[in-house]
């Protein structure tokens, strides 16, 4: 907010015009002296206009008038020239505040009831007033009707004079308000600031300086010097005026008094409000209507010099001259590009050369539109003046000089020797050669003056006597002294008297006490001025916070000061200096506030007020600037970094340091969320400007002087001090100074923490993360040596690159704990490896240490038999084998511990020793071998002795078991079959006991070298007792089986196993009768049991007929009415019971029953089966990703048991036993099927609800496809609670056996199949706005529509819509600037593009920008061409363009070479010279991407080569002959470039290629290009025909390349169909691309023929130049084995 002090507020006095018309005449104050006419004007001011008010008498103290209209006094510092701030110090630069007028007029009280009607408000009739906004009253659109001539009426229109910018200016409006001394505050009647200003600004504008100089009696172009005319000499006679030519500059006599602005004022005249470009100043200037012979010889004759108006741009200093620029005819200050000129037209660059209407001028020569041009008039007037009497004194003393010196008039030789003697009589004064050669030069001083001053004489009086004659010389004029005849002076006369009492009556300062007061008051405010708000002269860096509380202190210690100790020592100053004055004007013990208002005491208070106000006024601002230069100091080395900056490799030196020191100090800080600095640098801006407003605040709270020392006056409240306010201009200029300077500050701040983003991958990685995959492989030590060395070698680097702290700015930047960090994990990471290899190593010692312990613990073990003896001994002779590779794995080790050792590697106490235990081990084993062998052969011996007694032994043994075995053969009681077949078992084991003894022994003989032992006696013993145990253990257990069947109930006897054992019994008694045959004893025992056999065999049917398992009450019921006999199963019926019921004699009518109940007891049990087996069955249901939801894991067990199950009832449902069970079955076969039909139906919903789920789950699809989102979403919460229930229960068959699950599932189905045809919808109508969309799948083209808000998203799929972009440069505000190859290769677009609206309308504008981008390329490169060297030009553009302009320039060579016939003698040296410098260049220093486009180059130019010798072989004198024409020709012509082949011509296709190399062009070639561009003319496809791999498609896809035509290879399958191809055909006609479709005759028949169809009619729409549908482009390539074929068809031109 402006203050109203801003300027001197005197509204006592008219306002005065600036210049010399403003200096006060000898009845004003004088505004500019003493503090006594200071008081003087203030107090006439104080009067005001009034002459009511009486002047009192004359005297010491006169009274008070009744009435004085108290107003606001000037403050002191205002008087003189607005702006100017108080007690300002001559080092402090403010900027100029912006001045505020007010059209509001100060009321005093009482001052009401004289102005009358003025305040009034107009007239207003209430009653309407309310009725406005009434419909009724409220005008309608249509009422307001625009006449038939309405355009003619608005150009007839005229309009009046004004100075509202009506058109288009390059000047700001403030540039044309002059300078004024009128008050912001005005008293009634008097004229407002604003006002006077803008009256002013019409009266300058409406003047013209040329008409003010020619009233003067000035012509304009007389003004500046010129040549002599040497052919026609001015002379005396001719009588010119002036006399000769004027020669001197007239800025030399301008006198700088006469400006009301300093230069540089002039200039920030162009600054407008809030901005830092500086616009031109408006004027007028004397320059010459010629400009080129201006510049050239401004003094011609020739020239003619006018007023012209002009835009100020810029003032140097040094030569006091002012840039200006002339306005063209619009009045318009641009450059040569139609630009506007802003900042004195100074770039980055420095200021660039003079432009044709630019001259730099004196200020002499230039008048602002807002100074006065009268002033300016008299200054050009007097400086013109003082030109011509400088030059006619010039003229007289010429004449005078050459006036002859020789003659009579020689000074007195008396009078010569007077004076030497005065000047030899100095006191003091040394004699000597030297002075009397000094004496001697003096003398012809002496002489030489006087003898001029008697020409000047002369001179003088004969001019002086014929002025007629002499009228051209003008006299120096002289000042007369006259004698005075008395000794007084005579003074006019004057009313000092009158004059007196008006200045002690309106002054204050006629009493000592005031003046003492005042006194006082300044000194306290001198004491304020030399304070300061803040502690602007750190010498060291601080934290942020402790910079705070350093400034914060200060505020408010000079808050405190200024509230308590400055206004109470003021307060004490002025009543101890007014105290002792008694009651009149300066009563301090006042009581009434009337009489203190017309005091002269409340006078004087409001001038102490003002006083205290200014002062305030001055700390603020003066602490504000130097807090202001305080930062901008600080900052001053960073205010030209742009935003885009990048630091660069160099992270040790800054450039950019403070003036003096830093202000901060910040740490780096490297963490999980990325690299920042410890304090955040929005902070800064946060803190430094709380700080500022808090500095201004400060002296917001300062309370005013009055109410302290009027004691006795109540004054209500605690009325405060003004200050300045925290929005004023100059207030926002700093705050703006210090915001801009931190911003950017924070630049090259947040650039340099931007260089150590590659290190947050190793400041933020655990130390396990870097070595997880070496601590599983188990890496070599040549492995842990190279890593270890990276780590230790990238440690140095960081050590070495890495800063402890830089200087940036205003900040010190403490990176020296990022430094150790990154430093100490470099150092971890190394000795981690070396602990992985001390640790593999120690594993490795420790499995060797071990393996020789083992051998050790082996050879030791003690052999409990000879066996163990030789297979010890066995193994021992393997030691020697396995010591050499633990020797060479020891070896290795050791090795690899030199690893450690190179690396200085502390090993622990444990791998140290086990390292060397290692070591010793081998010759530790060799000792213990010896040692062990002698025991051995010890042992050998003890064994032996063994041997022998066990054999002998067992032979005894022997003899006693055949004695046994023997003796069976006498055994033939059945009665005792039990405890015989007992005692057979216990020979049987004997026996095998004694068969592994004689193998054992016989091993042991072979193992002593012994005779093997033969034992066949214990083989035929075994044989021969064979029958014995066949015979009485089956005889036990059938007698024991018998009497179980007949005896125990008949539910506890096993039919399957009761007919096993009948059926096993009997074959063994039959086998025993054979083998007895020579024994009739125990023949007639087998017999006897065989008898047995054979008589239980009949009842086995009607046993398992009767323990059927399938047998039910319904089985029994029909059993016993068959046979009449009341059959059931009790627990007491046993077979014996059966047979006394004579069931023997029904054993077919319950063999016929039995084998129904079985029949139909399989069935029963395979439903059980199956229902059990489902039992089993469950959904394997798991969570997805993060849906909330679950998906379920292919069921294929399920569908394989299902489909087995079905298959298994319908074989059921046909069985004649199916009765008992048709019902389960129908409902079991139902049951399976409705859950074949679930899972179905599930997995195909399931299918179709993962592929759209993340379609749909992206907003940007959700709203672009609203209703198939609304069906989505519908499905998605059927979908959610089917899966939850199934979550919730697993078994399979009792989820899916639900109708209301397949209704469901059924619905959901339907509800896909519409959201995917409206998606299918949705993308095809995407593919038509953006053709090129149709090369992409609908997978990758959804992935890019979800991603909508994140334009990045697309980059991935560039190179399958382009030829060559594989990404596009986004800037921070997502502008696409560039576009890169997947070469890397970088080109900026033509016009950038803000991807904003649809994909597919962004990346239309993309491909627009593209083929303007290169299109733009081509032709500046072609342009630039012949103005730098070959080599150079080559590296200056893309490969694309270099290759397309040197082509272009090799057909206009080789066209002019036919035209002249010079190919062989120019033309083909010159090819070869520029091949032979490309070959050189290639082997020198390029970059990847130069050398990238060279060899694309060369390619080219070897074949433009070949061609012009092919040309000059065939003899071809023509650009008409075949052997020419028949090449690929580059024209540009008509602003594009044009390909050219025979009578073919396309134009060129702009699709960038990146830098992609080219193919060897040969014949072959060239013919294939001949074919294809022949077809391609006729609106046809091309078939290259060959072999596979002899480049047929690379052919194509390189004539695609020569057109700048986007080519997609597509390889066709036997899955394609025709709506597939048709597809991709729309998408190569909208698109206008080529296709070469490989493999094409894998294509099945039946589709062939549709796309046969599909390609003719897109050529017939080609060869009719039909627009709809578009061309198709296209290239067919049949597969192996049939041959190959392509054909491509090109869109028309």
């Amino acid at each position: 907010m402006e203050h109203r002090n801003r300027e001197a507020p005197n509204p006592g006095r008219a306002p005065q015009e600036p210049g010399p018309s403003s200096i006060p005449t000898n009845q004003e104050c004088n505004l500019g002296g003493t503090l006594g006419g200071l008081e003087c004007n203030m107090e006439r001011a104080l009067q005001g206009p009034s002459t009511d008010v009486g002047i009192p008498p004359p005297g010491p103290e006169p009274e008070p008038p009744p009435v004085v209209v108290p107003l606001v006094p000037p403050l002191p510092s205002d008087v003189g020239l607005p702006g100017k701030l108080p007690l300002t110090r001559t080092d402090k630069k403010y900027p100029v505040m912006k001045q505020r007028g007010f059209y509001s007029e100060i009321l005093s009280p009482g001052s009401l009831d004289q102005l009358g009607n003025v305040c009034r408000g107009p007239c207003v009739n209430q009653n309407f007033l309310h009725q406005a906004d009434l419909s009724e009253f409220t005008p309608k659109v249509e009422t307001f009707k625009v006449p038939d001539d309405f355009e003619e009426c608005i150009e007839q229109q005229s309009i009046g004079s004004t100075t509202k910018l009506l058109t288009q200016t390059d000047f700001p409006p403030q540039a044309y308000e002059p300078k004024v001394q009128v008050p912001f505050q005005v008293l009634p009647g008097q004229c407002p600031r604003k006002i006077e200003i803008e009256r002013r600004k019409r009266q300058y504008l409406s003047l013209d300086i040329e008409q003010l100089l020619a009233n003067e009696g000035i012509d304009s172009n007389e003004l500046m010097p010129r040549h002599p005319d040497p052919q026609n000499p001015q002379t005396i006679e001719q009588g010119h005026d002036p006399l000769f030519p004027i020669y001197l500059p007239l800025k030399v006599f301008d006198n700088e008094e006469f400006d009301c602005h300093t230069p540089q004022e002039w200039i920030n005249m162009g600054l407008e409000p809030r901005s830092n470009t500086r616009k031109p100043v408006p004027g007028k200037a004397l320059l010459p209507t010629d400009d080129f012979l201006g510049h050239e010889d401004p003094k011609s004759l020739e020239l003619v010099y006018k007023w012209c108006e002009v835009g100020v741009l810029d003032y140097d200093e040094e030569t006091k001259l002012y840039l200006v620029h002339k306005t063209d005819q619009r009045g318009l200050v641009r450059d040569e590009m139609g630009k506007p000129i802003v900042n004195g037209g100074v770039t980055s660059r420095g200021r660039p050369p003079l432009l044709i209407c630019q001259y730099w001028v004196p200020r002499i020569q230039l008048l602002f539109c807002a100074e006065d041009p009268h002033v300016f008039t008299q200054r050009v007037v007097q400086a013109n003046a003082l030109r011509k009497n400088t030059e006619a004194l010039l003229l007289y003393n010429l004449y005078v000089d050459c006036m002859p010196t020789e003659g009579e008039r020689l000074i007195n030789e008396q009078s010569l020797n007077k004076i030497k003697q005065w000047a030899m009589s100095t006191p003091r004064m040394r004699k000597g050669s030297v002075v009397l050669e000094h004496l001697s030069n003096l003398t012809r001083e002496v002489s030489l003056d006087y003898e001029r001053s008697m020409n000047k004489i002369n001179f003088d009086q004969i001019v002086s006597s014929k002025p007629d004659t002499f009228s051209y010389v003008t006299l120096p004029e002289k000042e007369e002294e006259t004698v005075p005849e008395q000794g007084l002076v005579s003074v006019p006369k004057y009313p000092f008297r009158e004059q007196k009492e008006d200045f002690t009556f309106v002054s204050l300062l006629t009493r000592s006490e005031v003046i003492t007061a005042l006194s006082k008051v300044r000194a306290e405010c001198n004491k304020v001025t030399a304070m300061s708000l803040f502690h602007s002269n750190l010498s060291k860096y601080s934290r942020l916070e402790e910079f705070e509380q350093i400034q914060s202190q200060t505020v408010s210690q000079v808050q405190m000061f200024l509230k308590d100790s400055w206004v109470s020592t003021l307060k004490v100053a002025m009543r101890s200096s007014l105290r002792d004055m008694s009651k009149g004007w300066y009563n301090l013990y006042e009581t009434n506030w009337e009489v203190y208002l017309i005091s002269k005491l409340r006078k004087l208070m409001e001038l102490i007020k003002y006083m205290l106000q200014d002062t305030l006024r001055f700390l603020v601002q003066d602490s504000l600037t130097s807090f202001s230069q305080f930062i901008s100091d600080a900052c001053c080395s960073v205010l030209d970094c742009t935003d885009d900056m990048v630091w660069g490799e160099d992270l040790i030196n800054s450039p950019y340091r403070p003036r003096k020191n830093p202000l901060f100090i910040v740490d780096l800080v490297l963490d999980s969320s990325g690299v920042h600095y410890s304090t955040a640098l929005e902070q800064f801006e946060t803190s430094l400007l709380n700080l500022f407003d808090k500095g201004i605040l400060a002296t917001h709270s300062v309370p005013q002087l009055e109410k302290m020392v009027m004691e006795d006056i109540f004054i209500s409240g605690d009325p405060l001090l003004e200050s300045v306010g925290l929005h004023e201009p100059l207030v926002e200029e700093l705050r703006s100074t210090i915001t801009n300077a931190l911003h950017k500050a924070m630049i090259p701040l947040q650039a340099y923490a931007k260089e150590y983003r590659k290190y947050l991958e190793l400041n933020n990685n655990d130390i396990s993360v870097f070595l997880k995959a070496y601590q599983t492989q188990c890496p070599s030590a040549n492995e842990v040596r190279e890593v270890v060395k990276t780590h230790l070698k990238e440690k140095e680097i960081l050590d070495n690159s890495l800063p402890s702290s830089i200087i940036i700015g205003p900040f010190y930047i403490n990176v020296d704990n990022v430094k150790q960090s990154l430093s100490k994990k470099r150092k971890a990471l190394a000795t981690s490896m070396l602990d992985i290899l001390a640790k593999n190593l120690h594993k490795e010692v420790d499995s060797i240490c071990e393996e020789f312990r083992a051998i050790s613990r082996k050879i030791y073990e003690k052999p409990n038999s000879i066996e163990e003896l030789a297979e010890l001994r066995e193994w021992m002779k393997g030691i020697p084998e396995k010591q050499v590779g633990l020797e060479e794995r020891i070896i290795k080790v050791m090795s690899d511990y030199e690893v450690m050792d190179e690396f200085f590697y502390n090993l622990s106490t444990e791998d140290f020793n086990d390292k060397w235990a290692a070591s010793n081990w081998p010759s530790k084993i060799l000792g213990q071998l010896e040692m062990v062998r002698q025991q051995h052969i010890e042992e050998e011996e003890k064994f032996h002795k063994i041997q022998v007694m066990d054999q002998n032994n067992f032979q005894e043994k022997l003899e006693g078991l055949q004695l046994v075995v023997a003796g069976f053969s006498i055994h033939v009681e059945i009665a005792r079959a039990h405890e015989i077949a007992n005692e057979v078992r216990r020979v049987k084991k004997q026996l095998k006991d004694c068969q592994q003894l004689a193998m054992l022994y016989n091993n042991r003989e072979r193992i002593f070298g012994l005779p093997v032992t033969n034992y066949d006696k214990l083989s035929r013993m075994v044989k021969d007792f064979q029958p014995y145990l066949d015979l009485w253990t089956t005889a036990s257990d059938w007698l024991r089986w018998s009497e179980s069947w007949i005896n125990d109930p008949l539910i506890a006897i096993d039919a399957e196993q009761l007919e096993k054992n009948v059926v096993e019994s009997f074959k063994t008694m039959h086998k025993c009768v054979k083998q007895f045959k020579d024994i009739q004893a125990c023949q007639d025992v087998a017999l006897d049991i065989r008898a047995r056999i054979e008589e239980f065999k009949p009842y086995i049917p009607l046993i398992q007929g009767l323990r059927n398992p399938g047998m039910r009450n319904r089985h029994w019921d029909i059993l016993s009415n068959e046979i009449n006999i009341n059959v059931r199963p009790k627990a007491n019926l046993t077979f014996s019971r059966c047979l006394e019921m004579n069931l023997q004699d029904h054993i077919e009518s319950i063999s016929k029953v039995a084998e129904v109940a079985g029949k139909e007891y399989a069935i029963e049990q395979a439903l059980e089966k199956m229902e059990k087996e489902w039992s089993t069955i469950l959904f394997n249901v798991l969570p997805y990703k993060e849906t909330d939801t679950y998906i379920l894991k292919s069921p294929d067990e399920a569908s394989q048991l299902l489909d087995d199950h079905i298959v298994m009832t319908q074989s059921m449902s046909f069985s004649p036993y199916k009765k008992p069970f048709e019902q389960r079955i129908n409902s079991w076969e139902s049951k399976l099927k409705l859950t074949q039909e679930v899972l179905e139906e599930w997995l195909n919903c399931q299918r179709a609800w993962l592929y759209l789920e993340p379609i749909f789950s992206s907003e940007d699809i959700t709203r672009q496809l609203p209703v198939e989102s609304k069906r989505y979403q519908t499905m998605e919460r059927i979908w959610r609670k089917i899966m939850k229930n199934v979550y919730e229960n697993h078994e399979v068959i009792n989820v899916c056996a639900d109708q209301r699950l397949l209704d469901s599932l059924r619905d959901c189905n339907k509800l896909l199949d519409l959201v995917q045809k409206g998606l299918s919808e949705y993308l095809e109508t995407k593919r038509s706005a953006f053709p090129r969309f149709y090369f992409l799948s609908d997978d990758e083209l959804l992935e890019i529509l979800s991603q909508t808000k994140d334009p990045t998203a697309v980059q991935p799929h560039l190179r399958k819509c382009f030829e060559n972009i594989a990404r596009l440069l986004f800037q921070e505000d997502l502008e696409i600037t560039h576009m890169y190859s997947a070469e890397g290769e970088e080109v900026k677009l033509t016009f950038s593009i803000y991807p904003t609206s649809n994909v597919e309308d962004w990346l239309r504008e993309v491909e627009q920008s593209m083929k303007a981008s290169v299109r733009n390329f081509i032709e500046r490169a072609i342009l630039a061409y012949p103005t730098m060297p070959r080599t150079q030009w080559v590296l200056n553009w893309p490969g694309q363009v270099t290759i397309a302009g040197c082509q272009t320039y090799w057909t206009m060579e080789v066209a002019q070479a036919l035209e002249v016939n010079n190919l062989s003698t120019d033309l083909f040296p010159k090819l070869s010279e520029q091949l032979s410098d490309l070959v050189a260049l290639v082997r020198g220093k390029l970059s990847r991407m130069q050398r990238a486009v060279l060899s694309a180059l060369i390619v080219i130019e070897v074949h433009a080569k070949d061609v012009v010798k092919k040309l000059i072989e065939e003899h071809v004198v023509s650009v008409n002959d075949f052997e020419w024409i028949s090449q690929l020709r580059y024209y540009w012509t008509n602003n594009d470039l044009y390909i050219r082949a025979v009578n073919a011509e396309f134009i060129y296709g702009y699709e960038y290629l990146g830098n992609s190399g080219r193919l060897v062009i040969t014949p072959l070639t060239d013919r294939c290009y001949l074919t294809l561009t022949g077809a391609l003319h006729l609106k046809f496809g091309g078939a290259p025909a060959g072999p596979a791999g002899t480049g047929k498609t690379e052919t194509t896809k390189d004539l695609g390349k020569a057109l700048a035509i986007q080519t997609v290879v597509f390889n066709c399958s036997d899955q394609l169909d025709f709506m597939a191809m048709g597809k991709f055909f729309k998408g190569l006609a909208s698109a206008g691309a080529w296709a070469c479709f490989d493999e094409f005759n894998r294509i099945d028949i039946e589709v062939l023929s549709v796309v046969a169809q599909q390609i003719t009619t897109i050529q017939k729409a080609q060869q009719q130049r039909v627009s709809h549908p578009p061309p198709l482009p296209s290239a067919l390539s049949p597969g192996v084995p049939m041959p190959q074929v392509e054909s491509q068809v090109i869109r028309p031109a």
